[in-house]
């Protein structure tokens, strides 16, 4: 499997960042204002610490959606203005759920699997969870390799032909996702990953003051609801 990047690290443990996004799932739509301004700063803060690169990436893509809805709202209320805006206000307020979902995609299968395992998650369920996420981190890279080879054809995506758009990455993607598959299986079982022993990892869990800080956030906005 082709993999040009070394999976990234985060300050807090993968636990406390499912905790997080369960937490933000909860409150996320019936939270107030500075509910939601904390989630952000609390998924933006451990994106920047956990890769620059991809701190940037989605703090322009916030700023677009941010700047789309502003020129959007001085536009004439029509059925479609108003049903895009209502995507826009559901994409902006679910941003701080996708920050903590790049962040965990990103991270190393092993230590997703032995911070599961140091809870005493069942081995069956702890394979499903990493393989699910190591999948979708996967589809990311193929899609952007279909992009390029469209670019190397000469093919665009065009609005006025969407079925076609559509299958130019459909078609593609379902041979590169069975491939996938494949190496997928293949890796789990060279491994051994699905046999009944007992199981030790290059990346032990530890958890730190973040985590807590973390924790405590998250039960803080449970909190505030009741």
């Amino acid at each position: 499997m082709q993999k040009n990047t070394v999976k990234e690290t985060c300050i807090v443990n993968s636990i406390v960042l499912f905790i997080l996004i369960v937490s933000f799932s909860i409150t996320l739509f019936i939270t107030d204002k500075l509910g939601y301004y904390i989630m952000m700063s609390v998924s933006f803060i451990l994106l920047l610490t956990h890769s620059k690169k991809a701190f940037l990436s989605m703090s322009v893509k916030y700023l677009f959606l941010l700047l789309l809805l502003h020129l959007l709202e001085k536009l004439p209320y029509r059925l479609g203005v108003a049903s895009f805006i209502g995507l826009l206000l559901i994409g902006i307020k679910l941003f701080p759920i996708f920050v903590l979902g790049r962040i965990l995609i990103s991270l190393s299968p092993l230590t997703i699997m032995s911070s599961l395992r140091k809870i005493g998650i069942p081995n069956d369920f702890n394979l499903s969870i990493t393989t699910g996420l190591r999948f979708m981190s996967e589809m990311e890279i193929r899609i952007k390799e279909i992009r390029n080879g469209m670019k190397v054809r000469g093919l665009r995506i065009s609005l006025v032909h969407p079925v076609r758009s559509f299958e130019l990455y459909l078609i593609p993607l379902m041979y590169k996702c069975l491939h996938v598959s494949e190496t997928l299986t293949s890796s789990i079982i060279s491994k051994g990953a699905e046999y009944k022993i007992k199981k030790t990892s290059y990346n032990p869990t530890k958890y730190n003051i973040f985590d807590l800080i973390c924790l405590v956030v998250a039960f803080y906005l449970v909190w505030r609801l009741f």
